[in-house]
């Protein structure tokens, strides 16, 4: 039973690692002869663990396969020519002297193989033949470390320790089978566990040689709950452990006492996996010794892209940039400091960590020129190098709590940087730890960079509708001084008439109100277009007409329904219709007559200005009519038929000009119907 149980532990483990490797990636080269010996070997104690009911033959000639397997894993990272710097060159003929051995041994048990004799006797031939195999091993083993470079020994320690404790378990066991003529149960029952206690090592191996073609990747997360649970658990037996001795104090006190010391060290327990600085260190720990990279790439960049892009959350983008850069390091601050408008660089923003908020770095500083050629910098190193290191490095730099300066450079630009404070562990800079702060920098630069051009272009917006306010103001302006000016023409004229006086008085009311409400465009807090109202067409168009009555030219009326209704504010209709109609009395010949009409298409309310003027061409239109600040007149602005169609077009309107050299022109403005509802909450 003893043997049962302790191979089935061995044979499960071994059968695990196999799936693990199937399952992640098919195996290549010499991956596949790793994936059969361990096949093998999960095969051995398969059979190993049935020997006491069924042929222990059978398990002992799969014994000195498995055994002769491993001889061959060994001989043939011995035999490679590509082992890079080795001090020790093996021969071409070392795999196949491991082969031979194993054929040899092999042979040997199969002469037994049906034997029914219990499964701990051994002949004096098998025994001889595994303490050989056995020796074989470990002198491989020893000469795999011994000979290979003190910088790659990390690839191969946990293979050496893995099949050289499965060596020397086997050489104890049989060495004593010697003197005692048999094999003592539990030492071969020990080999079981040994399998199981050798995988994580296999694991470990195998991710630290990708060039294997084997990926028996494990989360590092899964690694690092695994790890903490394994360490509890211990801690937890030994707890208990203690706390039964405890138990045996004499009365109550026994018992009173065992249970406060082991719900005491439960409490310890999770206030010490609760404490940050140790689960850092802990992590470290792992990710430093079970991997072949410090981090995790893939997870590392997402993450960092997810604290940046969390827009959903309340911290601004410098607070989620310094987060970004610290959680590599797992810092638990850091201040961001960003180049401000005279090149210099100063402090943004600060996370858990305080530096005087006043302090700038000059562009021509010592520290922005290393951060500038991509250089990270280390405080403490630096200040420790020399007396003049020290005097180099900033105020606030000398302080304990700066250890490292990040640049954020976009291409050659360098945006500003972010000094992390000491992190919770202690955290030896390699370069991984640089390359990936270096590309985690160079994001969040793009990310600042962005922020800020996407600034620059909201204030430059303001200022353009600003400037295209201003100018429609002023091309609104000269309408009002043209009508003012005509007006004052025909005082001479019609001074004497009473009615005249009357509209005269009106006119200047109306152009002082004119006057009022453009200046009140220009305020800061009047930036925005007016906001759409709904607008009674033929109100404001002979409203438009009555101010133009009088002049050289007639303006004969042919304006349709008086209820036609369109989605548009009374003043910027108005200003359209002022600066079209203004522009056909202008265009037209002395005592010719321009024509405004108005009629209906299809839920759409139309306006033709027609006049008998010289006419445009089709190039003129396309090109320069709508195009501002360009006028044909010597005292245009070349901005009135420009803020003519963009008031009708955020209206969702337009307007159509149908003209030709000769032939006069007509300027149709197109503005949708006001819907039933909207003209229910009122008309101006």
């Amino acid at each position: 039973m003893l043997l049962t149980v302790s191979y089935g532990i061995g044979a499960a483990a071994f059968g695990a690692l196999v799936v693990l490797m199937l399952l992640k990636r098919r195996p290549k080269a010499f991956g596949i002869g790793v994936l059969l010996t361990c096949g093998i070997t999960a095969l051995w104690a398969v059979f190993a663990a049935l020997q006491s009911w069924w042929m222990p033959g059978v398990a002992h000639a799969l014994e000195s396969v498995r055994s002769a397997s491993w001889l061959w894993i060994l001989a043939s990272i011995l035999a490679a020519p590509n082992v890079e710097g080795a001090r020790f060159s093996m021969s071409r003929w070392l795999p196949w002297a491991a082969i031979a051995i194993g054929i040899v041994a092999t042979s040997n048990d199969f002469r037994f193989l049906t034997s029914t004799t219990a499964s701990t006797m051994f002949t004096p031939s098998q025994i001889l033949g595994r303490i050989v195999i056995s020796v074989c091993g470990i002198l491989m083993v020893e000469n795999l470390y011994r000979n290979t470079p003190a910088g790659r020994r990390w690839h191969v320690s946990p293979l050496c320790i893995a099949i050289g404790a499965l060596f020397v378990c086997d050489l104890f066991v049989f060495c004593e089978a010697v003197i005692l003529k048999s094999a003592s149960v539990p030492l071969l029952a020990s080999r079981g566990v040994v399998l199981a206690l050798i995988v994580p090592l296999m694991l470990l191996t195998m991710a630290r040689n990708p060039d294997w073609n084997i990926d028996v990747h494990v989360s590092r997360g899964a690694v690092f709950q695994g790890a903490t649970l394994t360490a509890a658990g211990i801690f937890l037996l030994l707890a208990a452990s203690v706390a039964s001795l405890i138990g045996h104090l004499p009365a109550a006190w026994g018992g009173v006492s065992e249970i406060a010391f082991f719900f005491g060290s439960v409490i310890l327990l999770l206030t010490v996996l609760s404490t940050e600085s140790f689960r850092s260190r802990f992590r470290r720990l792992i990710a430093e010794n079970f991997f072949s990279t410090r981090y995790d790439y893939r997870l590392e960049w997402l993450r960092s892209i997810a604290t940046l892009s969390s827009v959903g959350s309340d911290e601004q983008l410098a607070v989620r940039a310094i987060r970004a850069i610290i959680d590599v390091v797992d810092s638990p601050g850091g201040v961001l400091w960003l180049e401000t408008a005279n090149r210099d660089y100063a402090v943004a923003q600060m996370l858990n960590m305080s530096v005087d908020a006043s302090a700038t770095e000059r562009s021509s500083d010592n520290l922005v020129n290393r951060l500038r050629s991509g250089v990270i910098v280390e405080f403490r190193r630096v200040s420790a190098q020399s007396r003049e290191g020290q005097a180099e490095m900033p105020a606030w730099g000398r302080d304990d709590t700066a250890w490292l300066a990040v640049p954020l450079l976009k291409v050659d630009r360098l945006e500003g940087f972010v000094v992390i404070r000491t992190p919770r562990a202690t955290t030896q800079m390699n370069w991984e730890s640089r390359d990936l702060l270096l590309a985690i920098g160079q994001q969040v630069a793009s990310y600042l960079a962005e922020e800020r051009a996407t600034r620059t272009l909201l204030e430059s917006s303001v200022l353009i509708e600003q400037s295209k306010r201003f100018a429609f103001v002023m091309h609104d302006i000269k309408n009002v001084a043209g009508q003012l000016s005509l007006m004052i023409a025909n005082v001479p004229r019609f001074g004497e008439r009473a009615e005249f006086r009357a509209d005269l008085t009106k006119g200047m009311e109306n152009s002082v109100r004119k006057l009022n409400d453009l200046l009140g465009r220009l305020r800061p807090g009047n930036i925005q277009t007016v906001s759409p109202q709904i607008a009674n067409l033929a109100s404001v168009l002979n409203a438009v007409v009555d101010e133009f009555q009088g002049g050289a030219n007639a303006i004969r009326r042919e304006i349709g329904d008086d209820d036609t209704r369109v989605c548009i504010s009374p003043v910027n209709l108005h200003a359209i219709f002022t600066h079209l109609i203004a522009n056909a009395l202008e265009a037209s010949p002395a005592g010719a007559m321009v024509v405004v009409s108005s009629h209906r298409v299809a839920g759409t309310a139309m306006v033709d200005i027609t006049d008998k003027g010289g006419g445009m061409s089709q190039e003129f239109i396309r090109t320069e009519l709508f195009a501002p600040y360009r006028s044909s007149k010597p005292t245009g602005h070349g901005v009135g038929a420009f803020q003519a169609r963009d008031l009708a077009r955020s209206a969702k309107g337009d307007i159509e000009v149908i003209s030709a050299i000769g032939r006069g022109t007509t300027v149709r403005v197109k503005l949708p119907y006001a819907a039933v509802d909207m003209t229910r909450a009122g008309v101006r």
